[in-house]
């Protein structure tokens, strides 16, 4: 069954890499911050973990490989800076030419 998956619906197969790249990524942060995982436990950090995926809110603070490494990376950055600077940009717009650069592949 995996097989067939992976191999006969290359769009599942992108989903894979991408969930084996947020997996990865939320171990390294449970490693990180394992001194106070003690106060409220491994299964509620992988519940905000993910729950901060699904808000986006995860690209905070985050290198810019971890934000380019998946199409909702990117998008969730786009969204946070649109919402962080999206006043600016009613001010003169002038801060928001710094995103012309960068060329979401979403």
């Amino acid at each position: 069954f995996v097989y067939f998956l992976t191999y006969m619906l290359p769009n599942f197969r992108g989903l894979i890499w991408h969930v084996i790249t947020y997996m990865e990524d939320a171990v390294s942060q449970l490693l990180e911050s394992k001194e106070d995982i003690g106060q409220y436990g491994i299964a509620r950090f992988f519940t905000e973990y993910f729950n901060s995926v699904r808000q986006g809110t995860h690209i905070l603070f985050r290198e810019f490989n971890f934000v380019q490494a998946t199409p909702h990376n990117r998008t969730s950055f786009l969204r946070t800076f649109w919402r962080c600077f999206r006043t600016v940009g009613k001010n003169g717009g002038e801060s928001l030419k710094i995103c012309l650069n960068f060329k979401p592949k979403v």
